[in-house]
Parts: C-alpha cells; structure tokens; sequence
C-alpha cells in the first residue's frame, strides 16, 4: 500500500521522473492519494488517475485507486457544500455541485473518492462506476459540531483518518473500504479527543499509542446510508433521513420516552435542551444559530430579530431560549418574555425596552421574546409592527422625543395570529390593504431568520414524526414531574400509559396540556406511573379527547381496512388449523370438511357472528405489540429492508404465552365465564392459565402467531428492529 499525501506545492509537483521512480518498476497493490489543494494538479496525479493508456503496464487499476480529501477544500475550488446544516442538505448539495467544476472532472469520475466532513460524517463516492454515493454520518451531529464539543480544530485530523483506513487496509485479508473509512473516522476523533501531548522523551507530539488504537467509542457509533441520488436529481427535496433510517418511528419513540436520547441511533439536531427530528426545523434552526453566532462574535448596531411560527403550545419561546444558549458557549443570556396582547398603551413597549436596556448594561446578552407580534392594537392589523420596526432596524427605540439605544440584544418574535410564515408573507401582497402590505414588507425586511415550527400534535395521516417531536418533551416532563420515576437512566411507565401518551394525535392546547395531564396525574413519590395513577375520564376530556386517548392506549393505529383484513385472515388460519388437525387424526380420513367444521363450531368469516368477529380484530390490533416482544415490528414495506419470513420456536412460544394472556384478558373484559363452550352464553372451557391448556390446545396458539408473516397485506412486512 502507498500512501500519498499532498503538501501543497511540494510532493504533488515534483519532475516527471522523481514520481516514474517511487512507482516504477512495480505498481503498488493500493495507492492512498490524500490530495489537497490546489486538487487534480501536479505530477504524481497524472501519473495515477485512471486514463486510457496504450501501455497498460505502466497504469494504476483504477479499483486499486483512493483518493481522501477535506470536504473543505472542495469547497475552497469552488463546489458549492452546506455546513453545519442538515445532513439531508449536504448530500444534496453533493450530488447536484460535485460535478460543477469542470477541471474537477478526473476527481470527480475517479473510483474511489472519500470526502471527510470533520470528524462528523463522511462521503464516498465511487465515480468510475456511477454508483450511489454513500454517506457516513454521526446521527447526534452536524458538520462542524464535534470539534466543538471536544478540544477544537486539531492538527493532524486527515492524517489520522488516513492512517486509520490505511492500517485496516493492510491488516484485511480482503479490502472492503467501508470498514476501513469507519476505522479512519474513529482514529480521527481519537486524535481530536485527546489533542495533542508533547513530551521531551517522545518524537511525536501525540500520543499514538492512544490515537491508533484499535477500538470502538459507543459515541463513534456510525450510521451508512445510500444517498439516493437518482431522486435527489429529479428536484426531490422533501425526503428525509428519518424515513430512510427509521421504520418503527413508534418503537424508537417508546426508547427515547425510557432511556434517552443517547442510547438510540437516529437523526436528530440537539440545540441546548431542545431536540430536533425534521429536517425543515434542523436546517431552519441551524440558520438562526448561525446568525445568533455571527452577532455575538463582532456586535453590530442593528440587533439580529427572528420571527418564530407555529400552532399554540409548541415551544416557541422554550426553542428561542435554548438556540441562543446554545450560540452563546457560556456567555451570560438573560430572558424576558413580553406578552404584547397584555399590553394597552405604547408605554408598556417603552418600559419593555427598558428593561432589555437594563439587561445589556448589567453585562447580559438579553433575549427578548415578544409573544403575539401579529394581533391587532389600535384597530389595526399587525398594529404592534410599526413600533417594532425602529428597534429592528437601528436598534434605538423612542422614550417620548428621545432616542435610546437597546445594547447587546436578540429580537424574538411568536406569532399566534399566523400559523406560518408563508401565510404571515401573503399580507406583504399588493392584493391587501396598502398599509399593511407596506408594514409587513418592512417587518420581513428587518428578518435574519424565522422558523415554521411543527408543533407537538399529529398534522396529518402521512406525519409519521410526530412520536418523536413528543418523545423527548415527554421524558423531560416526566422527570420534572416526579424525579422517582427514574432507576438509573430508565423512566419506569405503564406501556398501555406510555402509548396513549405518545399515541394520541392531539393535545387541546399543545404542551400545555400534556402538563396538564401529568400535574393531575397521582405521581407524587410513585416509582412507577401505573394505568390507575392518570386523572379522572372528565379531566382528561379537557385535554384529549378522551376516545382516542383510550384506543392509543390499547396500541390500536391500524389503518381500519388492514384492521378488518388481518381480522378474517386470523380467522381463516384458525379454521385451517382445526381442519388440518383433525384429518390428522386416526379414524377421520373419511370426513369430509363439512362434518369437521360442524365437529368443531367452525364457520366462514361472513356467517361469523359479530362477537367472535370482534375478537379476531382484537386479536389483529395485538400483533404490533406483541412483535414487538421478540425485537419486531410492523411496517409497510420498504426497498433494502429484510422481512421476516418465519420465526424461531423460541419466538413463536413466547408469542403464543401472550396471545393466550390477552385471549384471557379480552374474554374477563367481556364478562366471559368459565363453562361449556357457547357463544350465547359467554361461556367457554378456556379460560385457563397457559399452563393448564394440554398441548393440543397449546398448539392453536402457537399456530396464529406462526401465522403472521403470512397474513400481512401485500405492502406490509414484519421486520426484526435494529
């Protein structure tokens, strides 16, 4: 292996025959060509770079070519790279940029390209085969985001990343490069995480022994994913990683409810204490961080304002907090929150600026929120914006004829009126009132940034976010609510509590009353939030409507059609088994399948009397659930993801148990009795433990959960979690 590093103007330019004489007479196995700028020059690259040769002795096999540069210097020639703002964003500048420097054109078609993204993500891109580029990626960071966190930029970041890949390259029997870019990233952050260590009796300045070490931080923990490159070209803008990572967007949410964030590998953007999952947030409040980061980095006159939109309850002011804490790095922030709709005279916004003025001379960075920017005052629309604007703009507010300066200050502004900016913009039309239009265009004139918040509640069908928007809010609020919850890091809840919680698709007032909620439920000193610690039906209505509360606690969001086909399905495969069993039997080869359905109560679906019909859909809204206890789940399907076909006898038994305990549990609710078995009168000889069944009623059990692959709809797949 030969491993070439650029050291700009020095080895990439040296003669013709210098180079002819490292590479000749034998070509190496693997040529590692860590470039920098300026990229695609000098004399070792026109001697390795894949081209036609009539002399084909005297070439490199393109396979055998790797080439690793900074994603910083493909942006310092010219190629067009987000940083630091969604990952989803990122590959889409890639794929759409990469090729937009036509001298570029052999890095660009080379076989193996790897582009490091700090010590936060990486791309490979395979050019010669045309191949969907790969992206690398830590799912708690951004570009940018890890040196922060740790000791800063560090000399020797690339060289480390090669000297791991390198080092894996070498010790493999077989070369699979994506192991070896996963080893070069861990050896770059160990590199990064320790810094450097000069010592008097060491030769280097870092602690090798230390940086190339062969082992795996949990926090380096890597998610691979094929960036789709073939809809990223057609426009496609709306996908997200989320989709792509995540199946069970239920089953991760129940894992960040019990046991954080940190134990799960998934998306997110973490500003302070708020947590982000959509991609319109993430790049939205990458944004406004970044401005808030520029202004406290050289102050201007004119303060940064931000508009904040969003439905009711959905943690505008909380979010404006936590973004400027966390642009601030430990400088001292101070929030004030003013209520515009509480106020009634000009004076009260005067002795508001004030007190933002008070806040900046005692030495804070003061974070002003005004809620309700967009109500009426004096009988006009948006009657608040024009004596917003001044502030805004110069950063002076009026006390009477004189002109006050705020100081050091960030604008928020929420808006209740206004669910989105794309709506607040359309008064800034022509089409309305001259006035207003002119006062909006101002008031959006004066923007460094805005964000359309989510919300906590459920927007649509399709919005499969929405358990993780209230995952993390939900755990924070458990805590506060009762700290004994707790054992170690796992918060102890009900599963039925916990899927209602996470499940319904609407909280009346947002946060608000998912605070509520937990106020009212009986947590004081409790150890465990049990079914019978939340409020009463009538104090729940004020929160949720109290139907859907109970069926999100049962798990039951199957679409209402999959519902009914699993229903008659389950009830078909129970039919199949009897018959089967029975013309097993000695003595019975001469029945026919009309005297064994008699024999045994059988009958078809559409003659099946509703009560029975009832429990085989009970049965079907209980398959999610009860997967889930061998690490499944239940999801449409999806390209690149394995079904499940069959599962072990292990599962099937611990399926068929809870079958068998929620049969029992449907048949009591239902005021079912032990007795001779009949339907009219609600008796049956089953409604036994497990372990009194004899093994022939055992085997009915385990035959319907055996049967679940195989009585799915068409687009819908069991897949094991992971």
């Amino acid at each position: 292996v030969y491993v070439f590093q650029d050291g700009e103007n020095h080895f990439a330019y040296e003669g013709t025959e210098a180079v002819s004489h490292l590479l000749e007479p034998h070509w190496p196995s693997y040529f590692i060509y860590h470039m920098s700028r300026p990229l695609c020059e000098g004399q070792v690259w026109e001697q390795v770079r894949p081209k036609k040769l009539s002399n084909v002795k005297n070439a490199l096999d393109p396979e055998r070519l790797i080439v690793i540069v900074k994603a910083d210097d493909l942006r310092a020639e010219g190629i067009e790279l987000s940083y630091g703002s969604s990952w989803e964003r990122t590959c889409e500048d890639f794929v759409r940029n990469l090729g937009a420097i036509g001298k570029l054109v052999t890095l660009v078609t080379c076989p193996h390209l790897i582009v490091v993204f700090g010590c936060d993500g990486v791309i490979y891109h395979r050019g010669l085969d045309v191949l969907k580029p790969i992206l690398f990626f830590d799912p708690l960071r951004t570009e940018g985001e890890f040196y922060r966190q740790n000791v800063n930029y560090v000399p020797g970041v690339m060289e480390a990343f090669v000297a791991g890949f390198a080092t894996l390259l070498v010790q493999s029997d077989e070369a699979k490069y994506e192991n070896c870019i996963a080893d070069g990233f861990r050896t770059a952050r160990r590199l990064a995480r320790n810094g450097m260590s000069p010592h008097e009796y060491h030769r280097s300045i870092y602690d090798t022994s230390v940086i190339m070490e062969h082992t795996m931080d949990n926090e380096d923990t890597l998610i691979r994913f094929e960036i789709p490159s073939d809809d990223i070209g057609k426009g496609e803008h709306n996908w997200s990683l989320l989709d792509f990572v995540i199946a069970d967007s239920v089953e991760v949410a129940r894992q960040i409810v019990l046991d954080g964030t940190s134990k799960i590998n998934v998306p997110i953007a973490r500003f302070n204490q708020f947590v982000l999952f959509d991609r319109k947030e993430i790049e939205l409040f990458h944004t406004l961080k970044t401005c808030v980061e520029e202004y406290l980095a050289v102050p201007q006159t004119q303060p940064p304002s931000m508009a904040m939109f969003g439905p009711r309850g959905s943690g505008k002011a909380f979010a404006a907090l936590q973004i400027v804490e966390t642009a601030a790095a430990g400088r001292k922030v101070r929030q004030l929150i003013f209520d515009l709709s509480e106020f009634k005279r000009l004076e009260d916004l005067v002795a508001a600026f004030h007190q933002i003025r008070d806040c900046t001379l005692e030495g804070y960075i003061a974070l002003a929120y005004f809620r309700n920017f967009d109500i009426q005052f004096g009988g006009s629309l948006f009657g608040w914006l024009p004596h917003l604007l001044p502030a805004m703009a110069s950063g002076r507010f009026f006390d009477g004829v004189v002109s006050r300066p705020i100081g050091r200050a960030l604008l928020f502004f929420g808006a209740s009126a206004t669910r989105s900016f794309a709506v607040f913009q359309r008064h800034a039309d022509a089409t309305q009132s001259q006035g207003t239009a002119r006062t909006v265009r101002e008031f959006i004139g004066c923007l460094q940034g805005f964000v359309d918040m989510v919300g906590f509640n459920r927007t649509g069908i399709g919005d499969r976010q929405f358990p993780f928007r209230r995952a993390v809010v939900l755990r924070t609020l458990l805590e506060e609510r009762e700290p004994k919850l707790k054992s170690g890091d796992r918060i102890n809840i009900d599963e039925s509590v916990l899927s209602g919680l996470l499940l319904v698709s609407e909280y009346l007032q947002g946060i608000r009353s998912l605070k509520a909620i937990l106020s009212m439920s009986r947590l004081n000193n409790a150890k465990y939030f049990s079914r019978s610690a939340l409020p009463s039906e009538t104090q729940l209505q004020l929160h949720v409507e109290y139907r859907e509360f109970t069926r999100a606690m049962s798990g039951r969001f199957l679409p209402s059609e999959v519902r009914e086909m699993l229903a008659e399905r389950l009830h078909n495969a129970y039919i199949n088994h009897i018959r089967t069993r029975e013309q097993a039997k000695p003595g019975n080869e001469s029945k026919t399948l009309d005297q064994i359905d008699a024999e045994n109560w059988l009958t078809p679906w559409d003659r099946l009397i509703e009560v029975f019909k009832d429990s085989n859909r009970d049965h079907a809204d209980a398959i999610p659930s009860t997967i889930r206890l061998i690490s499944c789940f239940l999801a449409e399907k999806k390209e690149g993801r394995i079904p499940v076909t069959e599962f072990t006898n292990e599962e099937i038994e611990v399926m068929a148990i809870h079958e068998k305990d929620r049969w029992n549990s449907e048949r009591l609710q239902r005021q079912w009795k032990t007795g001779p078995r009949s339907g009219k009168d609600k008796t049956t000889p089953y409604l036994v433990p497990w372990k009194d069944l004899d093994e022939s009623t055992k085997e009915i059990d385990r035959a319907m959960v055996r049967s679940y692959p195989s009585i799915l709809p068409q687009n819908y797949a069991i897949y094991r979690m992971g």
